[in-house]
């Protein structure tokens, strides 16, 4: 049966932070961003691939730590159904 020592990686928790960091370090620089440059042109192709671009970026940021997240709870489901056969 896992333990929390064996669930808890360094590797996952060094992805997580990264994530984090580049997720606070998006939100500061958007919030010191102007509201209007947030707006996307759909007549302007620069526009949508400067967008496209951000969106890429944004969900390969996100990706890494949700990938862990459904491990971690998948490692947890299985050690419930292992608790509930004990009792």
């Amino acid at each position: 049966m896992s333990t929390w020592e064996d669930l808890d990686g360094t590797s996952s928790y060094e992805d997580d932070e990264e994530a984090n960091i580049c997720l606070m370090t998006y939100i500061v620089s958007g919030e010191s961003e102007s509201n209007q440059e947030d707006e996307v042109s759909f007549n302007d192709p620069e526009s949508l691939r400067k967008f496209y671009h951000e969106l890429l970026s944004n969900s390969y940021i996100l990706s890494k730590p949700y990938k862990n997240l459904q491990k971690y709870f998948k490692n947890l489901s299985k050690d419930h159904l292992k608790l509930e056969k004990t009792l």
